[in-house]
């Protein structure tokens, strides 16, 4: 059984431990309107007598973690414009007979909130059905909640109240069915000309990257096929400019599909060296020191430094290549900030604050004397120092 079916399982016993939403709160999707949080938050499952929440708690927002787009499969996680949620996993497309209302799949014949067309809200006392606000449910139609739905054939009612049909279903006799055009493989209904995860056949992945075209894998423009991988030749590290082709990943990067030094180092016949520090090219490329070499100079000892490395005078606070202690060298896409190695990208600014940065964290980089954006992992926390 696939990790999406456990979850989805998972979703559903929770839920019905947690029991029905109110009537007033209710949508064709059996999801309350969430908004969103300011940040990750963890699901909170409600408690017998405690409070008004009968389905999972994110922050402040009472959601449906199997159906909710803001929160699909746990707080927070949004699914992608066009995508939809269902049993918790973020699905491309809406299932047959239902229209896409911003982030949500909804079904017009019986959303309260989406009534016949998008945002068309019926009142607290109403409830949608065949598309219009009415007092009552006609004969023959099912209550959730403000929705009236037709459980033969609505694609978010099939069969029964919340039970939605996914991406490309359609609901038949109150059975959600792949509709024309798509195969099922599986729990999915996948058009095999399309599909990256089905293509051509049920099961064909086209790997990362990859997509669907006639049924057949290929790369995206500007990617190429190495080892069953799509990759951009240009900047990837392990295939730079032909596929087999790696540079070294903790010396160098890939830019413009040819191996070059990391930022801050310096290619001497062939090998990236740090020319402020390196004994055999100390200032320069093959100029050798009988001792020890520091900020570019041959120099007795490196008592005027704070750490030595053997021969090299440095700072193991933002030295890449002796970072937090002599020989931890870090990968190519990380700076050496306050003993620890962090990813980076370049800002285009001197220093902080820095615009190019957007949501990363700015830190100045002695190292490289320019800022730098922080993208996260390693250790430490923060811009050290």
């Amino acid at each position: 059984m696939r990790a999406s079916d456990w979850l989805g399982i998972a979703l559903v016993t929770l839920l019905s431990a947690c029991g029905d939403s109110k009537a007033g709160s209710d949508s064709a999707s059996g999801t309350d309107s969430a908004t969103g949080g300011s940040g990750p938050t963890e699901a909170t499952a409600p408690t017998e007598g405690g409070g008004d929440c009968l389905q999972v708690l994110c922050g402040n927002e009472c959601v449906d973690l199997s159906a909710d787009p803001l929160h699909c499969g746990s707080c927070d996680h949004a699914c992608r414009s066009g995508e939809s949620c269902t049993l918790g996993s973020c699905i491309a497309g809406c299932p047959q007979g239902a229209v896409l209302c911003g982030v949500d799949c909804v079904s017009p014949d019986s959303d309260p909130d989406h009534c016949g067309s998008c945002t068309n809200a019926c009142d607290d006392a109403q409830v949608c059905a065949g598309g219009a606000c009415l007092a009552t449910c006609p004969m023959g139609a099912i209550q959730c909640g403000q929705a009236c739905a037709d459980a033969a054939v609505d694609p978010l009612h099939c069969g029964g109240c919340n039970n939605q049909c996914s991406a490309g279903q359609a609901c038949a006799s109150g059975v959600c069915t792949c509709q024309e055009g798509f195969n099922a493989c599986g729990n999915d209904c996948a058009d095999l000309q399309t599909d990256a995860n089905h293509c051509g056949s049920c099961g064909n992945d086209c790997g990362d990257n990859g997509v669907c075209v006639a049924g057949e894998c290929a790369c995206a423009e500007g990617q190429e096929r190495c080892n069953g991988e799509c990759v951009d030749i240009q900047t990837n590290n392990n295939n730079c400019g032909s596929c087999g082709n790696a540079c070294d990943n903790t010396l160098e990067s890939c830019g413009a599909g040819v191996c070059t030094c990391r930022p801050g180092l310096s290619d001497c016949n062939g090998q990236c060296v740090n020319t402020d520090n390196n004994p055999d090219n100390c200032g320069s490329c093959g100029n050798g020191c009988d001792q020890a070499c520091g900020g570019g100079q041959c120099v007795n000892n490196c008592d005027n430094f704070p750490d030595q490395c053997g021969d090299t005078c440095t700072d193991r606070e933002i030295d890449p290549l002796n970072c937090g202690e002599c020989g931890n060298t870090c990968d190519a896409d990380e700076v050496c900030l306050g003993g620890n190695c962090r990813r980076f990208t370049l800002g285009g600014c001197d220093q902080c604050p820095c615009d190019g940065c957007v949501d990363a964290q700015c830190c100045e980089s002695q190292f490289l004397n320019t800022a730098v954006c922080v993208m996260g992992g390693g250790g430490g926390g923060g811009c050290g120092g």
